[in-house]
């Protein structure tokens, strides 16, 4: 054996090119940070000088490169901030919890029972949940069942908001 095949390679400091890679990287997730509302950014544990670039970003026009410039600086501003914990929560806030989708789901299924069914599914949902109101909910159904397709979706709509007031 050789005193090369007993050597350590990951003790080795990242070579140039994987250094560009990662900054690369960092760049693009600064970039994606310009898409979210200021909502969303206030979730992410962010530098009040990021914050400032990304809302400079936001405010300029997309004349002589300018919003590029405005990139990589958000970029630079990215390499001094915590990058992994700005990922670990953008993923967490992009990933739907359980509950929320299990709760979109039964809205779902409440919607098409109300839609395709009769008085007894308006008293089913009426009993699960008693302080919803059956004439509001007849309300949505008729003018559901009355108007054209646009106007449907519409209904369909308003029928899914009623029904996301009570369900938690």
């Amino acid at each position: 054996m050789t005193e090369q095949d007993n050597f350590d390679w990951s003790q080795l400091p990242p070579s140039k090119s994987q250094r560009k890679r990662d900054m690369i990287g960092v760049q693009k997730l600064g970039e994606e940070l310009t898409t979210l509302s200021k909502k969303q950014l206030d979730k992410l544990p962010l530098s009040a000088e990021l914050r400032a670039g990304i809302a400079e970003f936001n405010r300029l026009p997309n004349k002589h490169e300018a919003k590029r410039r405005q990139l990589q600086f958000i970029g630079r501003l990215m390499r001094d901030a915590d990058h992994e914990a700005i990922q670990q929560e953008l993923d967490r806030m992009r990933t739907p919890d359980r509950a929320e989708v299990r709760r979109a789901q039964l809205i779902e299924q409440w919607a098409e029972r109300l839609l395709g069914g009769s008085e007894d599914d308006i008293n089913a949902f009426v009993d699960t949940w008693p302080l919803a109101e059956r004439q509001a909910i007849r309300q949505i159904l008729r003018n559901h069942g009355k108007d054209n397709e646009d106007s449907a979706r519409v209904h369909r709509r308003r029928l899914l908001n009623y029904i996301k007031e009570f369900i938690e």
